[in-house]
């Protein structure tokens, strides 16, 4: 009995609801092996080049074994019971609407004290109160003492949105003679909509990995010039926004492994992204970089299609320690405004900066011989341009901007886990259960924050982190929204188990992002796809934050559901980056694709799929007659017969013109590209995160059947009352008129 409520106070969960609504009892076993991968040592945050996490070695191996029962009662009094003992705690927050401060005193306790609330902004507030003037809101018996935690209302509050200094002191109570010091955070009980609460308006918008944009000036890789370039076509074609893939720092020691998804420090980003000739430095350096040697080299990355990170990287970083030699000499020596908007950025981030150069510095060590100042001098540029793309997005007139992507984790050998390790648990890895999907279940090699080590650091890592992901941008998705209520936690050694979900303060965790997001003016989107516990579905709505929707997957007994009955309150993407094309999807060549890699296990089962796909794509048909957006242009027997352009056209139409408020499209189908960017389960099998679009922005805007789509998304987002009969959207001329 004691061991299972010290499972419950650290989280680990005890059952679920499968994603075929069936209840799941967590094996016993599986629950104690993640409790034991908690109570473990750190593993040492040894830099492993693979991709998971090499197996924990020399560990105690008495944390094996069954912990003793005075093991048990320890951890349950540190967990349980002390924080009763303490009166003030060090972090506590409270809704604006309804401000308040929680002390915890022995039932007999009814002196008078004194409060005092500091502010950000020098603001301060003194309140003097007796113990009787506090509401009991909670108690708890230790030893047949009763304590009460009293909650204290303002009646005349000052307070605003924001984190406060606390101090409590009590008055002539020698039991209580020291001023005791917590902080408390004011948040509001909804995140930030802005325009999206103002109005009926239809918003849309295109989703793109950065890195796969091209055209023929850029050095291997997308950038933010590109960047500059897709906001502006976006823009004129009436786009509210631009969605992209999470740009945080990747392993500068493994380019070999791109996933935007497995950064190794979520507050800093890619260098990769820089645009080299917009840089400052760049002028200085009298067109050396347009010399013969450098342009062959660009030239060969510029006509793969695929991306050589690793060469990328090496001519980039080259390109970089020449601008870096400018900059020393034109700015540090001569201390200019630039040098001093250069220490002005360093001096804003400090200390989550100077770990991350560290960190870096190790990495790059087998590669790179550059000092820390050349790895600040990066961030500082990239987060320059990253500034300058969200102000042109705005001054372009888009009504949102930027959405940046954040990931559910890092990896463990990164600088923001293994120079904060007090918050995650680098014994285990982030995933998902077994499920129809993937049957051995899901390992992301990600390292997930500890909820117990959270709470006991006063959550001060995970605001950062949501702090500086929500600048530079008019929205921010984060990635498996679920991870503020709970995460699937795979033990790194497998004697431990097979795996548990952890639960994690949501509510707090809730709070701290719409109050984040309120003081950035930043919309909030939650992935929400997958196994959605329904203890958070209404949390995540009264929040005012975004569901994320899949068309894919808004189906119901009958198929497809009708786009009316889409989530008013979400983002709708046709596709993104974990799920076919929607050529590949059409086509069946997905599946195929999923045989080829072993992914599907026998030709029996891929033929079974493709007569499954068939069916989808005659509900979707018959979703595109339903909806008036389609037209069948003669008798046919078989879907097959249909021209792939004209189901598209229709398809982009009906989608657009649904309920959901946000509405977005990957650019890799506005092309009508059959390649994925990503196919779950693989790693070196297939070049994920590798792909280059098959057109430049250039080439979009010239071609006819790219024109038409955007104008049937601009058209089905319009306004009921201004829009054009749907039918008009999508009557396409014959095929040997248009091309790309």
């Amino acid at each position: 009995m004691e061991l299972e409520k010290l499972l419950y106070l650290q989280g680990v969960g005890a059952e679920f609801i499968d994603c075929f609504g069936n209840l799941v009892h967590i094996p016993a076993k599986d629950r104690q092996g993640i409790l034991t991968t908690m109570l473990l040592p750190s593993s040492g945050h040894q830099h492993a080049f693979s991709r998971h996490s090499e197996a924990l070695c020399h560990l105690n191996e008495s944390y094996h074994q069954p912990l003793s029962e005075s093991q048990v009662a320890a951890k349950i009094s540190q967990l349980d019971i002390q924080p009763w003992l303490k009166p003030l705690h060090n972090f506590q927050w409270c809704l604006i609407d309804k401000p308040h401060v929680d002390i915890y005193l022995p039932e007999r306790d009814s002196g008078a004290f004194s409060i005092k609330i500091h502010g950000e902004n020098a603001h301060s507030i003194s309140i003097s109160a007796q113990v009787n003037d506090c509401i009991v809101v909670g108690e708890y018996h230790i030893n047949g003492q009763r304590y009460c935690q009293h909650r204290l209302f303002f009646v005349h509050p000052s307070l605003q949105l924001g984190y406060y200094s606390l101090s409590l002191s009590f008055i002539n109570d020698p039991a209580h003679p020291d001023v005791l010091h917590g902080q408390l955070m004011v948040s509001p009980s909804m995140a930030y909509q802005g325009r999206l609460a103002q109005t009926d308006k239809q918003f849309w918008g295109l989703n793109a990995q950065l890195y796969a944009l091209r055209n023929d000036a850029q050095w291997g890789i997308g950038d933010f010039g590109n960047l500059a370039e897709l906001i502006d076509y976006a823009a004129h074609a009436g786009a509210d926004f631009i969605l992209l893939n999470p740009l945080h720092a990747l392993d500068i020691s493994q380019p070999d492994n791109p996933s935007p998804y497995s950064p190794t420090d979520r507050r800093r980003l890619n260098p990769l992204y820089i645009q080299i000739e917009a840089v400052g430095e760049y002028n200085a350096l009298d067109g050396e970089l347009l010399s013969q040697k450098w342009q062959q080299k660009r030239q060969i990355l510029n006509q793969a299609h695929l991306i050589n990170y690793d060469e990328v990287q090496q001519l980039k970083y080259a390109a970089f320690e020449k601008l870096y030699q400018i900059f020393c000499l034109d700015h540090v020596k001569y201390e200019t405004p630039r040098f001093k908007e250069y220490l002005a950025f360093i001096e804003q981030d400090n200390v989550a900066l100077m770990q991350f150069v560290a960190m870096e510095l190790k990495l790059a060590s087998k590669n790179f011989t550059h000092d820390a100042g050349f790895y600040l001098y990066l961030q500082f540029i990239a987060n320059e341009q990253l500034q300058a793309c969200q102000l042109n997005a705005k001054q372009c007139g888009m009504s949102i901007g930027l959405i940046r992507d954040l990931a559910v984790g890092a990896i463990s050998h990164g600088a923001e886990v293994s120079a904060n390790v007090d918050f995650f648990c680098d014994n285990a890895s982030i995933g998902a259960p077994p499920d129809p999907f993937a049957e051995q279940g899901q390992n992301w090699g990600l390292t997930p924050f500890d909820p117990v080590k959270l709470k006991q650091h006063d959550f001060s890592h995970f605001i950062q982190l949501v702090r500086s992901n929500m600048q530079s941008c008019g929205a921010l998705r984060i990635d498996h929204v679920m991870g503020l209520l709970r995460l699937w936690w795979w033990p790194l050694q497998d004697d431990l188990g097979n795996g548990s979900y952890v639960y994690y303060p949501l509510e707090t965790l809730l709070a701290i992002v719409c109050l984040e997001s309120q003081r950035a003016r930043c919309v909030v989107i939650g992935e929400d796809l997958g196994i959605v516990p329904p203890e958070i579905v209404a949390c995540l709505r009264d929040a005012g934050i975004f569901s994320n929707e899949l068309f894919y997957f808004c189906k119901d007994y009958h198929g497809f559901k009708s786009p009316q009955e889409h989530k008013r309150q979400s983002l709708m993407m046709l596709a993104n980056h974990d799920v076919p094309t929607l050529f590949a999807w059409w086509s069946g060549d997905d599946l195929r694709l999923r045989r080829q890699l072993n992914l599907i296990e026998t030709d029996d089962k891929l033929q079974q799929l493709l007569a499954q796909r068939q069916q989808e794509k005659i509900q979707l048909v018959d979703l595109l007659i339903r909806e008036h957006g389609f037209e069948l242009p003669l008798p046919t027997s078989s879907v097959d017969e249909l021209e792939f352009d004209s189901v598209l056209l229709a398809w982009i139409s009906v989608a657009a013109k649904g309920n959901a408020q946000l509405f977005s499209m990957q650019l890799s189908d506005l092309v009508a590209d059959k390649h994925g960017v990503n196919i779950p389960g693989t790693w070196k099998e297939f070049p994920n995160w590798q792909r280059r679009l098959p057109l430049s922005i250039k080439q979009m805007s010239q071609s006819p059947k790219v024109q038409q789509r955007l104008e049937a998304i601009a058209c089905a987002r319009q306004p009921r009352s201004n829009a054009r009969s749907s039918v008009s959207a999508v009557n396409i001329p014959s095929s040997d008129t248009l091309g790309h």
